[in-house]
């Protein structure tokens, strides 16, 4: 019986044997039951659309739609803390629905984050019974110590006749892999036994190949390990293609019945859209963007977001509530104004007084210390008396060393105690307990400091319980001070640890919050209960603290990576019971950037959005970076090229002599009627028409230049760029659209930001910018500002007027052609030229009427007889109009050429794209 569904269908396959088995969905939707109904929906769609367009995007491998080399690959993006790997789980499920026959997650390089995916792999796909009869499990089990066992018992599939067995009856393989070289080593060896009995089958193997954390190790930066002979290749990317390919035939699966679908998962895939695209990892043939819960959209459209609505107890805490929507209360405390040593002891007080707040709203709850001692009958006893798990993060820097550092300042300050000589009067790596007598101390001493906070606190309820489903958020009054104190050094500082966390011998264990079961049959309360985390790298990927409230963030670079500084955002997630609670601690510049990552990432997500429903090659996506960092480091050689064309654009390329006819017709068109007349005497420096153009109008002027040998169209690289920006916009079916209009010359020139139909959709853009407040875009001006901070209605009273002008030169009167019929002779201009290109861009300086020097991109002020409102580096100020200045260049055969040059004012809108240096604009 043929398996295959019509496209857009889910048909659901059951190995034989288990019609009365719930399918993998079923099996998998139990586990999220304590998500809301919307998100459960949520999840299921996406995966839906997922396995449809991707992983079955040209149908069934049996369908012979699939290309000659059987792959394809794609890139799924999440959003940091919201839950990928919920989607990854249905996925898996859905696939294996519709006949995957294996699929394979690479589960993150470091031991606890692929344990952590096993357990829950294991747990959430397991069958209520026959789990064994249903599928394949590889490796069947992970040891309490992975580095001690040998890999290859590890990862031993079973006997070859179970192994024939099992695929003869469709049972499908389900394996949780390290991504570390030797484990895909043994996987891709295991992988070839399975292909080798697969091929006696009558149907194609497909297999399904996830990685999470796709950024991580996945990436090859091609150009640089070309560029450095003598480094070694990195080892993981090719070991992931081992699993499908053998590398004396790269670019195809190992035989033709084999067929696989590669599909990266992560919140920040920078590195991979900007790796070359040849590489065996780079998405080429699908996109998709997962959406999060929040206050706004609907879950039949397409949005960032959809709306929940039991309100914000189920919303996804990202950039918007930090950076945005909360921006006021504020989450985000700048450290600029708190002294160096007073931060670590500020940050605390925070946490504290927050952790007090919270148990005094549940007061039927036990305290922590109370819990500690505490022991419970039944893991749902426990889960009823035990108080919310509360968390405090340190991220002072990637060093670890200085992680024990500050974990000892930390405990020297709460025990109270006075440093020694030798200064190590607290040994971090033995006492890690948070002392009370410091602490005590100084509530005695500064008690505004700890008061301040209540304050902040019932500001921030305030303005939350006005959101939906915020639920009362009562905080103590200031004169309650002494039952919060009293609680605090009573239950919370008893109960509270400092704990490091890094790659150090003598850093503590991965953090455990769910109540742990004894010998005795008891439950005792979790070991991380309330604690103060200091780490770095490692808690930048995959860790999640839970009851997360308060983060100290000091770290800084020299040069920031987007996306490593956005994986390190441990703040965000579901935080919405306690969001009034939380504070981010961190330098004002520091805060800066994570504002501006947020607005990119929000730009990519919707430009990777409207990508979506694309069924042709996955197209070129904009990554974009800022003046002050790059996208990512795991490319080398990045560069930024902004959206603005510079503010005196000069178009150099012209077509070639005797050729030039429309051109020259559509000059003559512009100045035919009551042109004025600029300068004065025999030889006038030129004509201006009287009217200037709108934006809109000066676009299209410039559209309509044509070159015999220039014309990139509308579905190449430079129309992509701007079809990013029209994403980024959410312009949709507006009018301005498409912005990039240029023609189509078939092998023609590729002058990028240099050709005029570059900068006529800026312009388009600039009008676009002035009805909305587009993400990522800053202004032009120096310095530059956030275009969601600008006032839209003075930007749309400022926005720029173009004069057109018409310059003459010093060469032979025009006698033949359009331009001879303008009033007054018209005189070509002598410029050297290099083929059909213009040596030189703006021409001479001279000096007007009111004695000023004046050169050519000020030759409408001339005109106007207006001063130029110029910077001291010679643009024009924002307010100011325009200028396109059309050029009549003499040829060495008499004939003249149209160059032309604009000058345009500042205060408009930019971004930057990031791109490889090698990349042409």
């Amino acid at each position: 019986m043929s398996n295959n569904a019509p496209h857009g269908m889910v048909r659901i396959f059951r190995p034989t044997g288990s019609v009365s088995e719930p399918s993998w969905w079923e099996t998998y939707a139990t586990h999220l039951g304590g998500i809301n109904a919307t998100s459960r929906g949520v999840i299921e769609e996406d995966a839906e659309f997922i396995v449809d367009r991707g992983v079955f995007g040209v149908g069934d491998p049996a369908d012979g739609q699939w290309p000659s080399s059987r792959e394809r690959s794609g890139l799924v993006m999440g959003a940091v803390q919201s839950g990928k790997t919920a989607s990854m789980m249905a996925v898996t499920a859905k696939a294996l629905d519709r006949g995957v026959d294996a699929v394979v997650i690479l589960a993150g390089t470091r031991t606890a984050l692929w344990k952590q995916t096993h357990e829950r792999a294991t747990d959430q796909l397991a069958f209520a019974t026959n789990a064994h009869k249903r599928r394949l499990l590889v490796p069947r089990t992970i040891p309490a110590d992975p580095p001690d066992v040998d890999i290859d018992l590890l990862y031993q599939i079973g006997a070859p006749a179970a192994l024939t067995l099992a695929l003869k009856q469709n049972k499908p393989i389900l394996a949780i892999v390290m991504k570390n070289w030797a484990h895909l080593q043994r996987l891709a060896k295991v992988m070839r036994d399975v292909y080798a009995g697969a091929s006696a089958r009558d149907k194609p193997f497909h297999v399904l190949v996830i990685d999470d954390e796709a950024d991580d190790s996945s990436v090859v930066d091609a150009s640089a390990e070309a560029a450095s002979p003598t480094a070694e290749p990195k080892q993981v990317p090719r070991r992931i293609v081992d699993i499908w390919e053998d590398r004396a035939h790269p670019g195809e699966t190992v035989n033709s019945n084999v067929f696989a679908t590669y599909l990266a998962y992560t919140a920040t895939p920078h590195a991979n859209f900007l790796q070359d695209d040849q590489n065996p990892l780079a998405p080429r043939d699908f996109v998709a963007s997962l959406r999060t819960a929040g206050a706004e959209g609907i879950p039949e459209i397409r949005t960032p977001t959809y709306r929940v609505p039991e309100g914000i107890k189920d919303w996804y805490t990202g950039g918007d509530t930090y950076y945005k929507t909360l921006s006021s209360v504020p989450l985000c405390i700048p450290t600029d104004q708190i002294a160096p040593n007073e931060q670590v002891p500020e940050a605390v007080r925070a946490f504290l007084v927050a952790s007090a707040v919270r148990l005094m709203r549940v007061p039927n709850r036990l305290g922590p210390r109370d819990a500690k001692e505490a022991t419970f009958v039944s893991l749902e006893d426990a889960k009823q008396q035990l108080p919310a798990v509360a968390s405090m993060l340190i991220h002072p820097s990637s060093g670890m060393d200085d992680h024990f550092r500050v974990a000892q300042e930390l405990l020297r300050w709460s025990a109270g105690a006075v440093e020694d000589a030798d200064g190590d009067d607290v040994d971090t790596r033995i006492d890690r307990q948070l002392g009370s007598a410091g602490i005590e101390q100084d509530m005695a001493a500064q008690p505004e400091r700890w008061l301040h906070w209540l304050g902040e606190y019932s500001k921030a309820a305030t303005a939350v319980v006005a959101m939906p489903g915020a639920g009362d958020r009562p905080v103590p009054q200031l004169d309650e001070w002494r039952s919060v104190q009293s609680l605090i050094l009573s239950q919370i500082l008893p109960a509270t640890s400092v704990r490091v966390i890094n790659s150090h011998e003598d850093a503590d264990d991965r953090p455990q919050y769910s109540p742990s079961h004894e010998v005795d049959e008891t439950w005792r309360a979790p070991q991380n209960l309330s604690t103060i985390f200091i780490s770095g790298n490692v808690m930048s990927r995959g860790l999640t603290l839970e009851g997360l409230t308060t983060t100290l963030f000091t770290r800084r670079a020299g040069i920031p990576f987007a996306d490593t500084q956005m994986q390190m955002q441990r703040w965000f997630g579901y935080r919405g019971s306690y969001i009034d609670l939380c504070r981010v601690f961190m330098p004002q510049d520091v805060l800066g950037n994570f504002v501006s990552y947020h607005e990119d990432d929000e730009a990519l997500r919707l430009d990777v959005l409207a990508r979506m429903e694309s069924n042709n090659a996955l197209p070129d996506i904009s990554v974009l970076q800022g003046r002050t960092y790059l996208a990512t480091g795991k490319i080398a050689n990045l560069r930024g090229q902004p959206l603005f064309p510079g503010p005196k654009p000069f178009i150099t390329h012209m077509n070639a002599p005797g050729h030039d006819d429309a051109n020259a017709r559509l000059v003559a068109e512009l100045f035919a009627v009551d042109p004025i007349n600029v300068g004065s005497g025999a030889r006038p420096r030129g004509l201006m028409r009287g009217t200037p153009m709108s934006l809109l109008e000066a676009a299209d002027v410039l559209d309509e230049l044509c070159y015999a040998d220039h014309g990139p169209g509308r579905d190449g690289p430079e129309g992509e760029r701007w079809r990013s920006a029209e994403n980024y916009a959410q312009l949709g079916a507006d009018p301005v659209v498409p912005l990039f209009r240029a023609p189509s010359v078939q092998e023609g020139r590729d002058l990028g930001a240099k050709s005029p139909y570059w900068v006529a959709a800026y312009l388009r853009f600039w009008h676009a910018c002035l009805i909305r407040r587009v993400p990522s875009v800053v202004t032009t001006d120096e310095p530059p500002t956030r275009w969601d901070l600008v006032d839209l209605r003075t930007k749309r009273s400022e926005q720029p007027k173009f004069w057109v002008g018409l310059r003459f030169g010093d060469g032979s009167i025009v006698t033949d052609g359009p331009l001879a019929a303008l009033a007054g002779p018209v005189r070509a201009m002598k410029r050297q030229v290099a083929g059909n290109e213009l040596r030189a861009t703006w021409g001479s300086r001279g000096r007007g009427e009111d004695g000023e020097i004046r050169g050519d991109d000020q030759f409408d002020y001339r005109a106007r007889h207006r001063a130029a409102n110029i910077t001291p580096s010679g643009d024009r100020k924002a307010g100011e109009d325009g200028l396109i200045l059309f050029h009549p260049i003499e040829r060495s055969d008499g004939s003249v050429t149209t160059a032309v040059g604009l000058s345009i004012p500042l205060g408009g809108p930019d971004q930057m794209r990031a791109m490889t240096r090698n990349s042409s604009d």
